[in-house]
């Protein structure tokens, strides 16, 4: 996959060593060796995405995280991209600086093998294949639930690497205010303000923010292509807002709206600018009744858009392009708790809808399910299993597929084993691009497909979680570019990869600390030609460390990551370490002024080759929170 998200395999080959997992196991066991056993952890977080009901974090049997909104502002990261790069098992690249095109990768696969949901809402494009993370603000986020390995037989196509659903912020308690303002190097300010709560029976919540940044030029002199030594700026408006209306107890009406208007630079020609619109829409309508004590039923209607337009001063800025995408979804789902464990019936109806600048001889399709998922706590065991049939009319049916397993073999322990399997719908891209250039897309494309297994061991006592997991993952029909004969391209599923993985994440405090981080090591190869898969770097690690003084938080954050090919210039890209640090000052009640160093020690390094990434930036702000 390159970084504007254009399919294309190329293989990554890393050979683990047996010293190297036995120190990932030694590590993982000896930071909880030391404590007591209980049964449950204190703090422990709620998660819908695992499973698509709420359950605690601790019994999720699947390799998953959850970011708080705390967590997101003492990071330090000034983008969405920033803070999934920081989780294990996530990689990342970026075409320049904010707002430009951006990929990806969980657990090794491409950037179009995750399924990114906004409230539940899939915003996405359907000609691209993925989803414009780089135009949602963390201002509009509350919390981000990250569920990694194959996630088919929850959400359909697309999960072969997992799902990343967003949470935008909702009302409850009594009415409170926020504000934020930051300005910072490269020109870069953002204002936020909101209020939620809860009044009577109408909870609400409304979220407005603008970015903006003057940015710095995106390519450098080794992009033989596009090098435009200009700056490459962005500015992004947005917005969100949720009400709930209680009708009668158990029984809510909830409308969610969620909207980015964003204007990125990006260098395409070596004079002049060139700039990308891009607007998200997430609009979505749900009844949630609560029947009885054992039935729950939810009834959601949403409507969605993904529409990027380019545009050149090379040609007068006239637009050049238009690709722009429309889902209307209907999804009803049954929450069953019974005294034989819970129940999950649902189904969902699909419509997508494509216009483009580009006359595709085929701009719509329907897509169909119906899915079951069973949850089961017996003792010290859990059971989960989900089951999906999904109807395309593109290219037929699909059924897939999940069983994990987990047993707790002690107090705070518990170990945990899945299989599980996933595929992707080819894109309207991949299907019908019309003749142009040499290329065309190829109508006759199979669905990718991948089977995943995985083992885990994790470990909970007061504050202090450990997660060690292996994961192997084999995905087939996989599609990439090929030739018709008579010198015109095409996609083909020609392609086969094997990934094979461990991550080991753990958070504990030390001495008045909080202290983080994870490890990935990840080798991850296409089986034809035996090479690394594109941007994936072989080894990544992300370690923090902040302590509270009262009135005082500061923290730190090391990323760093190994070298990794870029297959599109076929060379191979040096391995990076970058320092991030931030102090909070509670100055009054409800007042906290904010400090910020990204890349502390000016290293210069590349995501994807020939484009540059941001050295040196300060950043300095001020927060109420009601």
């Amino acid at each position: 996959m390159s970084p504007c998200g254009k399919l294309s395999i190329r293989g990554v080959c890393f050979m683990f060593q047996p010293q190297t997992c036995a120190f990932a196991v030694a590590l993982a066991c000896a930071g909880a060796a030391h404590a007591a056993d209980v049964p449950e952890f204190a703090g422990d977080p709620v998660i819908v995405t695992a499973s698509r009901i709420a359950q605690p974090l601790s019994k999720t049997l699947a390799d998953a995280t959850v970011i708080t909104r705390d967590e997101i502002e003492q990071s330090g990261a000034q983008t969405l991209q920033q803070v999934l790069s920081r989780q294990a098992a996530i990689s990342t690249t970026a075409n320049g600086g904010p707002g430009t095109s951006s990929s990806i990768f969980m657990r090794g696969t491409n950037s179009n093998h995750t399924v990114v949901l906004v409230d539940g809402v899939r915003i996405s494009s359907a000609t691209f294949g993925t989803t414009a993370m780089q135009n949602i603000p963390l201002a509009q986020i509350d919390h981000i639930e990250i569920l990694r390995g194959p996630a088919s037989s929850l959400y359909g196509a697309d999960a072969i690497g997992g799902v990343i659903q967003i949470f935008t912020h909702k009302g409850e308690g009594e009415p409170r205010v926020n504000a934020a303002v930051e300005a910072g190097s490269r020109g870069t300010g953002k204002l936020t303000a909101g209020v939620d709560g809860k009044t009577g029976n109408t909870a609400y919540s409304l979220q407005v923010s603008h970015d903006q940044s003057d940015g710095f030029s995106a390519t450098n002199s080794l992009n033989q292509y596009s090098y435009n030594p200009d700056k490459d700026g962005y500015r992004n408006d947005s917005y969100s807002a949720n009400v709930t209306q209680t009708l009668a107890p158990g029984h809510d009406l909830t409308l969610r709206l969620f909207q980015t208007f964003a204007r990125a630079d990006f260098d395409q020609n070596p004079v002049g600018q060139d700039w990308t619109d891009t607007r998200l829409t997430g609009q979505s309508l749900e009844s949630r009744n609560r029947f009885s004590d054992i039935w729950t039923s939810t009834l959601r209607f949403s409507h969605s858009q993904d529409k990027q337009e380019t545009f050149s001063d090379a040609t007068g800025g006239q637009r050049n392009s238009l690709y722009q995408t429309t889902q209307n979804e209907w999804t009803w789902q049954n929450d069953l708790t019974t005294a034989w464990g819970k129940f999950v019936l649902g189904a969902t109806h699909n419509d997508q809808k494509v216009s483009s600048s580009s006359a595709y001889t085929k701009t719509t399709r329907t897509q169909n399910a119906g899915f079951a998922t069973y949850q089961l706590e017996l003792g010290t065991s859990l059971l989960q299993a989900s089951v999906r049939r999904d109807h395309d009319d593109q290219f037929g049916g699909k059924t897939t597929g999940k069983l994990d397993y987990g047993y707790r073999f002690a107090e705070g322990w518990l170990v945990r084993a899945g299989y599980g399997t996933a595929y992707k719908a080819p894109t309207f891209n991949d299907l019908y691009y019309p003749l142009a250039f040499g290329y065309q897309g190829n109508p006759n494309l199979k669905p990718e497909s991948a089977i995943n297994t995985e083992l885990g061991l994790e470990y909970r006592h007061q504050g202090s979680t450990f997660r060690l997991t292996g994961f192997h993952n084999q995905v087939s029909n996989l599609i990439s570019y090929g030739s018709l004969g008579n010198g015109i391209g095409t996609m083909l599923n020609v392609n086969r990869a094997t990934i094979r993985g461990v991550s080991l994440e753990g958070q504990t405090k030390l001495a008045e600390f909080d202290l983080g981080g994870n490890l990935t090591l990840l080798d991850a190869r296409d089986d034809k030609t035996g090479q690394w898969l594109a941007f994936r770097p072989r080894q990544s690690a992300n370690f923090t460390a902040s302590r509270d003084w009262g009135r005082w938080t500061a923290g730190m954050e090391q990323q760093v990551a190994s070298v990794r090919y870029d297959n599109i210039s076929n060379v191979t890209l040096h391995g990076y370490g970058v320092t991030n640090a931030y102090v909070d000052y509670r100055f009054a009640k409800n007042w906290t002024a904010t400090a910020r160093v990204e890349n502390l020690f000016d290293r210069e390094y590349q995501t994807a080759y020939g484009y540059n990434t941001g050295g040196l930036g300060a950043f300095l702000g001020v927060r109420y929170q009601q």
